[in-house]
Formats: C-alpha cells, structure tokens, sequence
C-alpha cells in the first residue's frame, strides 16, 4: 500500500513538473505574473525526490545488486537536479552578463532529465527496449537541444548580445 502511494505521489509530480517546467524555463522578469511556477516546479523535483528515496528505502531488501546500484544512481541524479535549480535560482538573483542563457541551461537540463524519465520507463517496457529506450534518449536529446538552443539565441537576440 505505502509504495502505491509513493509511486502515485512520484508519478504525480512528475507529470506536474513537466508542465511547470515548461512555463519555468522562461527567465524571471519583473512582474511577469510566473513566480508561483518558478516555486511549483522546484517543489515538484523536489518531491520526486524524496518519494524516490522512500521507494528505495521501502524496496531495498527486494532490490538486486544491479537493482540498487541503479536506484542510488538516480538519486545522485535527482540530488543534482535540485542542485541544478539552485544554481538556476541564483543566476536569477545576481544577473550578471548572460545570465539568462545560463538559467534556461541550468533549468532546461533538468526539464529533458524529466523527459528522458517520463518516455524510458515505456520504452524499457517494449517488447524491443534495447532498441526504443536509447531512441526515447536520443529523440529527447535531440529535439530538446534544438529547441532550447533556439530559445537562447532568442534571448540573446532580444538584449542585443
């Protein structure tokens, strides 16, 4: 039952985070209404986390080697996730010369980190995953490079750079 509730709860916010991600990876601008978002998607990654940890905590004895070896790995991954954010989180505040670009790069790596998570689960299930989860990756990988990199020089064309 506990780990029902924790897969609810992580599944949850993670399709959470997928929609605030998208409207958070705009730079904060004075009086642009989208602070709440700025503090929703932090709080979704953030309890991707912590339910990550109590499904490790609650499955650890029925976790392999191999099983526990990739769990704590993806709890690194989500600590540097939140890391990410905070970094994210202070380029806003000191806004030195491009920080606009670094925010949406700090925030945008964990928005495909999201991505990846959300469509290789799916594809590991397939009857093919060898095939489909590194295409799930690459696809992520590629489609959001372009997109995000697009964006950047947005911004960068908009302040003159």
């Amino acid at each position: 039952m506990l780990r029902n509730v924790l897969v609810v709860l992580h599944a949850g916010s993670g399709i959470a985070g997928l929609l605030a991600g998208l409207w958070a990876m705009s730079p904060p601008r004075p009086d642009d209404g989208r602070e709440w978002v700025r503090r929703l998607y932090p709080a979704c990654l953030a309890t991707l986390f912590v339910t990550l940890i109590a499904m490790i905590v609650v499955d650890w004895s029925d976790l392999d080697s191999g099983g526990r070896i990739a769990f704590v790995a993806l709890a690194g991954l989500a600590a540097f996730l939140l890391w990410r954010l905070v970094l994210a989180e202070r380029e806003s505040r000191t806004r030195s010369a491009g920080w606009q670009q670094r925010y949406v790069s700090h925030v945008y790596f964990t928005y495909v980190s999201l991505w990846i998570g959300f469509l290789i689960l799916p594809a590991l299930n397939s009857p093919i995953p060898f095939v489909l989860a590194p295409l799930a990756v690459a696809v992520v990988l590629v489609v959001g490079g372009v997109l995000v990199g697009r964006y950047k020089r947005q911004l960068a064309t908009a302040r003159g750079d």
